[in-house]
């Protein structure tokens, strides 16, 4: 990296997370296809899974679709079995969406040999602290992408 100069190895850097990025919707566009569900909606899969459950309006929110589309996604996933409505026994009025356990299985046979990889090849090649490191690089470019997906949003 001797004699880069620090705004080419930024430039360099967004080039890789990009095509990191890339090849992850590549990815994403044959898993969708071995589960049965479009690629839109394994996107929200993930943005539930993630989160760990949300309501339908946080959906719309982070994936950026419109709640008539988030109904779309979410009746397609219910049929699927890959995600269920759970009523909040203290507000009726409140439903959260949350991933079931037919989705783990299924996900599991796509992104479990992909998770097994990435431990063995990560835990390989850098430390702990170059980890944190890498995980501060992510959450940074995390707010960048959140300031302008709200840009644009507006």
């Amino acid at each position: 990296m001797a004699g880069k100069s620090k705004q080419r190895v930024v430039d360099e850097l967004i080039r890789e997370f990009r095509e990191s990025c890339n090849q992850d919707d590549a990815f994403d566009t044959v898993a969708a296809a071995r589960l049965g569900v479009t690629e839109t909606d394994l996107r929200c899969l993930n943005i539930i899974e993630n989160a760990g459950g949300l309501t339908a309006g946080e959906l719309a929110t982070q994936s950026g679709l419109t709640g008539g589309a988030i109904t779309g996604v979410l009746d397609r996933l219910e049929r699927a079995g890959f995600a269920r409505r759970v009523v909040d026994p203290s507000d009726r009025r409140r439903v959260s969406v949350e991933v079931t356990p037919a989705f783990y299985r299924s996900a599991d046979q796509i992104w479990g040999p992909v998770a097994a990889d990435w431990h063995s090849t990560l835990s390989k090649h850098f430390t702990k602290e170059e980890l944190e490191r890498i995980m501060d690089f992510l959450r940074t470019t995390n707010e960048v992408g959140r300031r302008h997906l709200d840009r644009l949003a507006l």
